[in-house]
């Protein structure tokens, strides 16, 4: 059911040499960790804009590697970006530090949890998957309509549909809902995730009523999102983690939803930044801002629509525009996959499109309610992968 992605290297296996695992420091730069782990500034100032700016949006706890040979000299250092772009710090037969952004090998699997409710389905999700991401997801996808506190029976069965990636047999990044069902008191309540990445009822209603607006009136949309992309002339890989808007300097920046400022600031890559922790988990991201405006600060409470900051080009950046970023958790989302739309509901093609989506999942739904199934971990992906450092391609070792 799976399919290969280049998502996560593993390190080159050398003799004597041993493989350490960390955790990215919430808050460190990377400058900051170049200089703790005594390597060249280089690395970062030899980098383009783009990829300098990159480093910027390396994940808070993400899990990396570093290769220490016998004589405790760093070989290679692994740092995720995303799930599917990392970057590689490797030492070279010249002797001497080079960085490159490569991407990450793992195996994508697309499974069906069934769970008789016997608790709260956020603690029976995580005892029977180990993953309190596809349990947050599970219960924010039903926000609003379930309250889980209360009202359900022991027994009442949960349906879920989903893809998960994996690295070495253990869930990696966040899981994909396509569908997910709940019975409460017998009454069944389905979620479906359409094309646009979005959450619907089996009507098309949907189903996230914190909806965000545009963080710039009259939006011009400059750059999109994209996790991973192969520069066809570059030959190398792009990400860039959010959606730039073309405006004049000056022009004026909106809270794109109610929530409190996390951060406001400046930093190395996106400049004067303001960061938005929003009620519904996700954070919101305003970078390059020639100034903010008066009262805004670490703890400010916003309201959807207000006047945070002013466009500019601080920082990394090739002239005036907004760079606007949504993260969940630490992970960075497109932003306009919660953006509220002009208009609700499907008609035409667009709804014949989430029908076959809806009438898909409900026979899922059917026939797992029939048969009951008992969803087993998977444990099988156990090859390990190194890089080799003349072609920087990934081998079965």
């Amino acid at each position: 059911m799976g399919r290969i992605f280049l998502l996560l290297l593993l390190p080159i296996l050398l003799f004597g040499a041993s493989v350490k695992s960390f955790k990215w420091n919430n808050g460190e730069s990377f400058l900051t960790f170049l200089e703790r782990s005594k390597l060249p500034s280089s690395l970062y100032y030899n980098l383009d804009k783009d990829d300098q700016k990159l480093t910027e949006d390396i994940p808070y706890n993400a899990n990396c590697q570093m290769l220490v040979d016998d004589k405790n000299l760093i070989q290679q250092i692994l740092i995720p970006v995303n799930d599917e772009l990392q970057l590689q710090i490797y030492y070279t037969p010249k002797k001497r530090y080079e960085l490159q952004v490569i991407p990450i090998v793992s195996q994508e699997n697309t499974e069906i949890l069934y769970i008789p409710i016997q608790s709260l389905p956020y603690n029976d999700i995580v005892k029977a998957t180990g993953s309190k991401n596809l349990a947050s997801e599970f219960v924010k996808m039903f926000k609003g309509k379930v309250d889980f506190r209360r009202g359900f029976k022991v027994g009442e069965p949960i349906v879920l549909v989903y893809t998960q990636k994996y690295r070495l047999g253990k869930p990696f990044s966040m899981p994909e809902v396509h569908g997910a069902m709940v019975e409460i008191n017998g009454k069944r309540v389905t979620v479906y995730r359409h094309t646009d990445g979005r959450f619907y009822d089996e009507k098309g209603a949907q189903y996230e009523k914190f909806l965000f607006k545009f963080p710039i009136n009259n939006p011009r949309i400059t750059s999109g999102f994209t996790k991973s992309r192969y520069h066809p002339i570059l030959h190398r890989y792009r990400a860039h983690l959010g959606v730039d808007f073309g405006a004049r300097p000056g022009t004026p920046i909106l809270a794109t939803g109610d929530g409190r400022v996390c951060f406001a600031g400046s930093s190395r890559g996106y400049g004067n930044t303001i960061k938005i922790r929003h009620s519904n988990g996700l954070t919101s991201l305003y970078a390059h801002q020639k100034s903010f405006r008066s009262g805004i600060h670490n703890g400010s409470s916003v309201k959807q629509g207000e006047v945070i900051g002013y466009v500019g080009s601080s920082g990394l950046s090739s002239g005036p525009h907004l760079h606007f970023g949504m993260y969940e958790g630490s992970t960075a989302i497109n932003p306009m996959s919660v953006m509220k739309k002009k208009t609700e509901g499907f008609s035409g093609k667009e709804r014949k499109v989430f029908m076959a989506i809806r009438d898909k999942m409900d026979r899922i739904f059917k026939n797992v309610l029939q048969t009951k199934p008992v969803k087993k971990p998977y444990f099988d992906y156990k090859r390990t992968y190194y890089v080799d450092i003349n072609t920087f391609k990934p081998k079965p070792f």
